[in-house]
């Protein structure tokens, strides 16, 4: 058995949502910005929020010349899920927040949605701070390459930088990563105002006794000061952050609960497959296996064991678009161990009704496939097969990149061989986007499955 079995036992009757978290709590976007970044002076651009439209959006959208309505939700890849919309107009805001409030973003409802100035973006960074496992000390990461997913930033352009375990990293320090990243090469001029908002992201990320704070993009923006010698309007270039991932942990000082209440994304109770996940992570920091939510109708027919939150959401979308019905959405990275990777790889094919199972995410930096797949995955998959509750009518699709992945397919194509399980194994050669495309085909010859109707006709 590649990994032991959970070592607590899962509840027996159902809980609620903000019971069972009880390792962290995720904070919406206007959440952080209004409760941490105005504390600890984190630049972010002008922005009222809203659950329908009204006067103060109005004002907003008429003094700002537009602006930018996102919805208010705890999954990733709000644009590609059209949760995000430009407007120009009063007449258009009201419009895009009546349709957002009304939307579903990847199976969750937005709570409201933030009116935002439009920025006048240069340049884009992806800015993280979290804890490492290996260090045992917060770590700050750091890219040029901002604005996409980092999933899809290439390894070699992420730089992560340990830091002591202290209150503040001081703007030098900063400004020395900053010339490592190659900022300065072309915005040198605003090296001293980068290197205090990064140090103002780290103090936030600290006090607010955080597990991860993540902004992507932290941008280069063009903004129209007044001169203090002049007094006339010149334009200059800030540092602004243009989104708020944050996760707080729960043992904080202050539970954040007691402050933000139940994060649920859903007005149902939780299944018992959900409460179950949530636990995984309870009492172990290391790496994130536990985030699993069934779609709303707690419908599907594909299990999915995605990773990363831009390779998760990709997946999900792409899935939706060739005509697969998700049975569950789940964002696994940070490098968890091979037992929480056996507990989460077991909730997720104890769904009745399966189909197929994708596997699928971006190139890992840290997350290695050997521990991932080659252990926790295959130790889950012996342990059915021995228990007689290995369904082997599922077609697998599994495609992965990242450390130790020629290791780790091999062990799972030889568990797949041994254990009579169908499916194909792909490494990151395979484009992300085909992953769904191969099992739905797949699906249709070998099960007559019947794609969804959203099928877009290319994909169909």
């Amino acid at each position: 058995m590649g990994a032991g079995p959970p070592g607590n036992p899962a509840p027996t009757v159902r809980r609620s949502l903000h019971d069972a978290r009880e390792t962290s709590v995720n904070l919406y976007e206007h959440e952080a910005v209004s409760t941490i970044y105005k504390k600890h002076r984190v630049p972010h651009a002008d922005h009222v929020v809203a659950t329908e439209p009204n006067d103060e959006v109005a004002r907003f959208v008429r003094e700002k010349g537009g602006g930018v309505v996102k919805a208010m939700v705890l999954v990733g890849k709000r644009g590609k899920a059209g949760a995000v919309k430009l407007v120009k107009t009063e007449a258009e805001a009201a419009q895009a927040v009546r349709d957002i409030m009304a939307m579903s973003v990847w199976g969750e409802k937005p709570v409201a949605v933030m009116v935002c100035e439009k920025a006048d973006i240069v340049a884009e960074l992806y800015c993280a701070v979290t804890y490492s496992s290996e260090t045992r000390g917060p770590v700050i990461t750091l890219s040029m390459e901002g604005g996409m997913d980092v999933e899809e930033i290439d390894p070699a352009r992420i730089h992560n930088f340990p830091v002591g375990a202290a209150a503040e990293v001081e703007p030098f320090e900063i400004r020395n990563m900053l010339v490592e990243i190659g900022f300065t090469k072309d915005y040198g001029a605003i090296v001293r105002q980068a290197s205090m908002t990064i140090a103002s992201v780290y103090r936030a990320f600290w006090a607010s006794e955080a597990r991860m704070l993540e902004i992507n993009p932290l941008a280069v923006v063009r903004r129209t000061k007044t001169d203090r010698k002049t007094g006339k309007p010149v334009e200059a270039l800030e540092l602004m952050a243009l989104d708020a991932v944050v996760t707080l942990d729960d043992d904080a000082t202050v539970p954040p609960q007691k402050t933000f209440g139940e994060r649920s994304a859903y007005k149902r109770e939780p299944t018992q497959r959900e409460v179950d996940a949530l636990l995984i992570d309870r009492d172990d920091h290391r790496g994130k296996a536990g985030s699993y939510v069934e779609p709303e109708d707690l419908g599907g027919d594909i299990a999915m064991m995605t990773f990363g939150g831009g390779g998760s959401a990709v997946t999900i979308e792409t899935s939706y678009d060739v005509g697969l019905r998700p049975a569950n959405f789940t964002d696994i990275g940070g490098n968890p161990p091979a037992e929480k990777m056996y507990r989460i790889s077991k909730i997720i094919l104890s769904k009745p009704g399966l189909k197929g199972v994708l596997v699928c995410g971006g190139t890992a930096s840290n997350t290695r496939i050997d521990v991932t797949l080659g252990e926790g995955l295959v130790g889950a998959l012996d342990d059915l097969a021995k228990e007689g509750k290995l369904d082997r009518d599922l077609i697998w699709v599994v495609r992965r990149g990242g450390p130790e992945v020629e290791k780790g397919l091999k062990l799972l194509a030889e568990c797949f061989q041994r254990n009579g399980i169908q499916g194909r194994v792909f490494d990151s050669e395979l484009p992300i986007t085909q992953a769904p495309l191969i099992l739905r085909d797949l699906l249709v010859e070998h099960r007559g499955y019947k794609p969804g109707p959203q099928a877009k006709a290319q994909g169909a």
